[in-house]
């Protein structure tokens, strides 16, 4: 409990300091300094309840194994939220010492529509899909909750922008005992938003990094996972025109980040109503 304290006193302190320092925008409206209105919300993108990510060694068997399912139970600080009911395991080990990595992947089933900022042979927009999860809004924090039995690892989440770069965010070691939530900034770097409207480009949660560290040992590794969550700014700019469409395509392009943004709210507030019934 002490250690969710801290970890909130820290998100409310990044959400001041991003609510004093927010730059402006550069979208010219009638709506002026509301331009720069924060939503901030914070929203559970992966809860592990139904279907197990990938995971795979570095080295490959027969120098590692590693096995992953959903397993049942969760942190007593999430308590409260009684559809989450599973978490996440994730067990594995290596034969030798020495530059030892274990990557988990999203599902198949998890694939992002984005714009490939090109024409296809017909000169319409051509499209791709990139597997991850989608993180709706602009993201301000990342946490996730792991159960450690004290292994000298640490752990990364890999994100790509809407450019197609990927950023490397380090949670920080793993070498602790029970559930604790691991919580890491998203650095103004790494571009959310553009200067024309629709301005929010969402960012992908494309994968956790497991790393070994020069004091690790080949002992079996057993982690578990829950409530990949995001504090995200979810503010939908409005103006004059903003509802007005080119075609049915340009119509989708606008609703397509706000149509994900609602879906992942109306589920936050069932969850909600569901707990206090």
């Amino acid at each position: 409990m002490k250690a969710m304290k801290l970890t909130l006193t820290a998100i409310m302190s990044t959400s001041l300091l991003y609510a004093q320092n927010y730059p402006k925008s550069k979208t010219a409206t009638l709506a002026g300094d509301d331009v720069d209105a924060m939503e901030l919300r914070s929203i559970v993108v992966e809860n592990w309840e139904e279907e197990p990510w990938v995971a795979f060694a570095d080295p490959l068997p027969p120098e590692s194994t590693v096995e992953v399912k959903i397993v049942k139970g969760r942190p007593q600080n999430l308590a409260f939220d009684k559809a989450n009911n599973n978490s996440l395991g994730l067990r594995f080990q290596f034969i030798y010492p020495g530059y030892n990595v274990v990557t988990l992947l999203p599902p198949a089933t998890k694939k992002v529509r984005r714009y490939a900022g090109q024409l296809d042979e017909n000169n319409k927009p051509k499209y791709y899909e990139t597997p991850g999860i989608e993180l709706p809004g602009k993201v301000k924090a990342i946490s996730v909750w792991v159960l450690g039995r004290g292994n000298n690892y640490t752990l990364e989440g890999w994100i790509e922008d809407w450019k197609g770069d990927t950023h490397v965010l380090n949670f920080g070691s793993l070498d602790f005992i029970g559930w604790r939530p691991l919580t890491v900034k998203i650095p103004e770097s790494i571009p959310q938003d553009i200067t024309s409207y629709p301005a929010t480009k969402t960012l992908v949660f494309k994968r956790f990094v497991i790393r070994s560290t020069k004091h690790t040992t080949t002992e079996k590794v057993v982690l578990f996972f829950d409530s990949l969550k995001v504090l995200t700014d979810m503010y939908d700019l409005f103006f004059d025109g903003a509802d007005m469409d080119f075609d049915e395509q340009d119509r989708q392009e606008k609703l397509a980040v706000k149509k994900y943004a609602t879906q992942l709210k109306q589920k936050s507030a069932t969850d909600v109503t569901d707990n206090n019934k």
